[in-house]
């Protein structure tokens, strides 16, 4: 019962038991497989040799996992008990081949965190220094905003005073007959109405870089959601992904803390599981 039975085997179900575990890989095997590895130039960054030993045993457990799903059905206690013993096998393989890992990565993730220790500081510093001079540059940019406003609006009440007086001129001209007047009173009006149209562009206030190598700073427009009825805002979203299977895994974890709802609202679902 040592050696697998073929995949296209013709026994029938009772006859076609399956070993308890795959058979455990050799050391020649494993160093073998080491020597095949291809050259990478650096050393992975973990114990190549574990790691070998480990894929090639699980690489065994994935010939078996074939071999039992050939089987389709169990018919015997016998096998039952051998399947069991398998996904077990598998389960305590997955145990070793994850501590392994962890034991792999916990230089780096020591490493990783003496470099997150040393740079944290002074990310958190620089931070503060530009979060606690915000507030001044953003004083002067409202101060900055305020004044472009009061000059754009002083030209635009200029603007429309002389586009007011050429039309007035221009009337006058006409009156009278005056076509000379009205030729002035027009080239009067469409330079107004030039003045007019650069009174109302939008001005934006901005700070430069002194040195020309910083990027502009400005106001911009953030929107936040404020809720002021939290029903209508679950109403508009009720149906998105994220809403429902938000909903699904805390209903699940109040049904499986012993928390009964009303029939109405959600009924327990029970599935068998192995364990």
């Amino acid at each position: 019962m040592n050696d697998l039975a073929p995949r296209n085997h013709n026994l029938p179900p009772d006859m076609a038991i399956l070993p308890t575990l795959p058979l455990e890989i050799g050391t020649e095997a494993i160093e073998k497989a080491v020597m095949a590895l291809p050259e990478t130039g650096a050393p992975p960054p973990y114990n190549t040799v574990a790691h070998t030993a480990f894929s090639l045993r699980v690489q065994a457990f994935m010939d078996a996992c074939g071999k039992w799903a050939d089987i389709k059905t169990i018919n015997s206690k016998e096998q039952s008990e051998r399947l069991n013993d398998f996904i077990n096998g598998a389960r305590t393989l997955w145990k070793k081949v994850d501590e392994q890992r962890v034991a792999d990565k916990k230089p780096h993730d020591d490493r990783g965190a003496v470099v997150q220790a040393a740079y944290t500081p002074l990310k958190d510093k620089l931070t503060a220094a530009a979060d606690k001079l915000k507030p001044m540059a953003a004083d002067w940019l409202a101060r900055e905003t305020a004044r472009l406003a009061a000059e754009q609006a002083a030209a635009k009440a200029e603007a429309d005073a002389k586009a007011e007086a050429a039309r007035k001129l221009a009337a006058e001209a006409e009156a009278r007959n005056d076509v000379s007047g009205e030729v002035d009173a027009a080239a009067q009006l469409k330079e107004a109405q030039k003045m007019q149209a650069a009174a109302g562009k939008d001005l934006k206030a901005k700070i430069g870089s002194a040195s020309g190598a910083g990027r502009t700073m400005s106001f911009r427009t953030v929107k936040t959601a404020e809720i002021h009825n939290l029903n209508g805002v679950y109403m508009h979203f009720r149906e998105h992904p994220d809403v429902i299977e938000l909903l699904q895994r805390l209903a699940t974890a109040a049904v499986r803390a012993g928390v009964e709802f009303d029939p109405k609202i959600l009924t327990i679902k029970t599935d068998k599981v192995p364990q």
